[in-house]
């Protein structure tokens, strides 16, 4: 407890964290890898990477289960076509979107069927997060290329969006249509925790830094009013998710009663954040009710 209270002191200083009693995080334990979850407002869907934490290996021991409100597995082979390292998640209606390092999958989320893929051909290895726009556009992250790219479901196209400022290793994408703002995070470059946050205008292409602190940015989602993001801080169990609101912009964070390992891509689910522990094959739900959080 010394070791987290030192932690803690420190993100106070850095992010400005309000110190109160730190809130409870209730743990599913079990899987391999979990890169991601998403939920259709009944049901989980986590995509697991495989026994070997080998994200760009074509390996075959990929998949996408599903989970009950609980987080018990209710059907562990719910996507029968073979995965490798499927990574980001995300439900439109009836369609559960997945990254599979090199190729976008659609899946009929009734039948677990594949409707369609599309490949990248090269122009990444480590597709990542996935933001919907609409039904017929949706943005994917390469963190290998730091590239962003728009994805058209009609004549299964994509471009690359181009950027006045690089993310690196581009990650955590959230689509504010309201705002005509596309927000992103980046787990910065190989063994260096220099990911920024922050967002895209739809109207220009122009990058806003929302925060000056860096780190392995990974998850991120808005809810309420507040923008979150996970970072790992470290390849150990440090990781974090903070918080942003969107009435000022102001930055804080989460108080846990225990950090997590490896913070990948969350989802909101009944007043709860779903955050997988990728290192340690965990899935973290944190209640998000407003006397839960430490935002000032």
């Amino acid at each position: 407890m010394k070791k987290m209270g030192k932690i803690y002191a420190i993100l106070t200083v850095v992010l400005g964290i309000t110190v109160s009693n730190a809130q409870e995080v209730r743990k599913v334990s079990g899987f391999n890898h979990i890169e991601s979850v998403a939920n259709d407002g009944t049901f989980l869907y986590v995509g697991d990477i495989g026994t070997a934490l080998k994200p760009k290996n074509k390996d075959g021991d990929g998949k996408i289960l599903k989970l009950d409100k609980n987080g018990k597995v209710v059907d562990a082979n719910f996507i029968k076509e073979i995965l490798n390292a499927p990574k980001g998640l995300t439900v439109d209606g009836d369609v559960l979107f997945a990254t599979d390092i090199d190729r976008l999958l659609a899946f009929d989320l009734k039948t677990g069927n594949k409707l369609y893929e599309i490949e990248f051909n090269g122009a990444s290895f480590f597709l990542n997060d996935i933001a919907v726009f609409d039904k017929n556009t949706l943005y994917v992250s390469a963190t290998d290329k730091n590239k962003l790219f728009k994805v058209n479901l009609v004549d299964k196209t994509f471009v690359e969006v181009v950027m006045d400022k690089e993310v690196a290793g581009i990650n955590g994408l959230y689509v504010d249509k309201k705002a005509s703002r596309l927000y992103v995070n980046g787990f910065g470059t190989e063994g260096n925790p220099n990911g920024i946050v922050g967002y895209i205008n739809f109207d220009n292409n122009k990058f806003t830094q929302i925060t000056p602190i860096e780190g392995y940015y990974d998850g991120m989602v808005a809810y309420d009013g507040v923008l979150y993001f996970s970072n790992w801080i470290a390849f150990e169990k440090k990781g974090i998710i903070a918080t942003m609101s969107l009435a000022d912009n102001k930055v804080s964070s989460i108080k846990l009663s225990e950090l997590i390992s490896g913070p990948a891509d969350f989802t909101v689910f009944r007043n709860q954040l779903v955050v997988p522990g990728m290192m340690d094959g965990t899935l973290n739900f944190i209640s998000i009710q407003r006397e839960s959080l430490y935002i000032h």
